[in-house]
């Protein structure tokens, strides 16, 4: 098979194909033999009738269309992956005459390719970098949390229960329409008053009780809760207080550091907290500095974003985030139910983030194009390990079919594009971030929305999670004309 591709207007090629004569008769045997199991012709075995027989059958004409319907997508494809090109959208397939086992076959693909971006300036540029600092009540609340860890329960005496408290008690609930409250009872509960493992009312409700003490009150669930037969339902409990208990921190000090640690002094637990937490704040910090450099170059650049591609990396966005809450033992309709929303409103939520994660690759495509920066042949190898691992399949199998759908090419623009970034970062130069920026900063905690989380998906965390699926179930995505 050959191909010669011609750049046209608004993004888009034209591939010619010419298919040979040798692959065009392959594939009317494949689809001979297909039929010849299919249908049924007297006097003969299924699978054992002579082609001119199933031709007669079934018409030569109706195999020759079958096998074409069959072959123009692998054709199509494989042309698509020999020229390397990204379609971001279905090809329109024109051709003049039909299949011929002696002449081949000639079709011609017009379909829009992924855009270039125009780079503005993107190295040397002064970019804004938070200093890293790690207070020091940060690290006495890592220890703290760290004693608590080690405390004991002790008994209560001469005072009634309060916020933090360990209460032991029994109870039961009675829905005040009449009749138990199913799973409303237990017996010898321990409860952390205020720690939010029952109904906050009802929590709120031993505060101020003193061991040994009776009480009856009513609760109220709110309409969000969970057993939506509960919503809105008042319930009576009766309530026996047996027990309080309080924390007992133990002494900080260097006893404390030899049980929960490797080292022999408090002072050099303390020292191995705050290395901790500075190696946590400079990932933190870097990670900023990495996405206000691609944002800067982004800036910089001049890129038209297709719709076409915004669709699809929103699409991407929302089934990675349903993926991720799947492993949490959620499903997606039950999240959308709970959060008062549905598929087609998340996905709007992210187009915008969508879009911008677009123009962001496709400007570290062109940042990786200028410098001459590919794919690391080592860590696409180590990658596909790791795909072949999971799958329970052999790294070589993994490979044949990630270069035979087109994902192998895909793995390697990944890999360039962080590549790409690295580049963009070690070109940057770092610049003091403006107080009224450094206090912003901190002030929302330097947290990071992953998508373990049952949140909405962030930008630019599918791309990787679709090519590890292709890889593993040979999908043929890109004969449809997709990436």
């Amino acid at each position: 098979m050959t191909a010669n591709v011609t750049k046209l207007e608004d993004n888009k090629v034209k591939l010619d194909v010419e298919v040979s004569p040798e692959a065009v008769k392959k594939g009317v045997d494949a689809k001979v033999r297909e039929l010849g199991n299919q249908v049924r012709v007297p006097g003969f075995r299924p699978g054992k009738a002579p082609r001119r027989i199933i031709e007669n059958h079934v018409g030569r004409d109706y195999i020759y269309m079958e096998a074409l319907q069959d072959g123009l997508p692998t054709w199509y494809s494989e042309a698509v992956v020999e020229n390397n090109l990204r379609p971001i959208d279905r090809p329109e397939i024109h051709f003049d005459e039909g299949l011929d086992e002696k002449e081949g076959f000639k079709f011609s693909a017009t379909v829009e390719v992924r855009p270039e971006a125009t780079l503005g300036p993107y190295k040397g540029l002064e970019v804004p970098r938070r200093e890293v600092e790690v207070p020091d009540d940060q690290v006495e609340a890592q220890l703290e949390e760290l004693r608590g860890q080690f405390a004991t329960l002790a008994a209560v005496e001469g005072r009634p229960a309060q916020q933090g408290d360990y209460v032991i008690i029994d109870f039961n609930g009675e829905k005040l329409t009449g009749g138990p409250l199913e799973g409303g009872q237990a017996e010898d509960y321990m409860l952390e008053i205020g720690g939010g493992e029952l109904l906050p009312d009802f929590e709120k409700e031993l505060v101020g009780m003193n061991a040994d003490e009776r009480k009856k009150f009513a609760v109220t669930f709110p309409m969000d809760y969970g057993e939506e037969s509960l919503r809105g339902q008042s319930v009576l409990f009766n309530v026996h207080l047996k027990e309080i208990k309080e924390r007992d921190l133990p002494p900080l000090d260097d006893d404390l550091a030899k049980e929960a640690s490797e080292f022999e002094t408090l002072d050099e637990l303390r020292g191995a907290v705050r290395g901790q937490l500075e190696e946590t704040a400079n990932q933190r910090v870097e990670g900023e500095f990495r996405g206000r450099v691609l944002d800067e170059v982004t800036r910089g650049a001049e890129v038209a974003v297709p719709d076409v591609m915004v669709e699809e990396k929103a699409d991407e966005m929302v089934a990675s985030f349903e993926r991720s809450i799947r492993s949490q033992g959620i499903e997606p309709e039950q999240y959308y139910q709970l959060a008062g929303a549905n598929k087609d409103e998340v996905k709007e939520r992210v187009r915008e983030d969508a879009a911008d994660t677009v123009k962001k690759e496709l400007v570290l495509d062109a940042v990786a194009a200028a410098e001459g920066i590919g794919a690391d042949e080592h860590e696409v190898s180590h990658q596909i390990e790791h795909i072949a691992e999971d799958a329970g399949r052999k790294p070589k199998e993994i490979e044949k079919t990630m270069r035979r759908n087109g994902t192998y090419a895909l793995l390697e623009e990944e890999i360039a594009r962080s590549r790409a970034l690295d580049f963009l970062v070690e070109n940057a130069v770092a610049v003091p971030m403006p107080e009224e920026e450094e206090v912003s900063e901190a002030d929302e905690g330097g947290e990071e929305i992953s998508g373990t989380e049952a949140s909405e998906p962030e930008a630019g965390e599918a791309r990787v999670e679709a090519t590890v699926e292709a890889g593993e179930s040979g999908s043929s995505e890109t004969s449809e004309g997709k990436e």
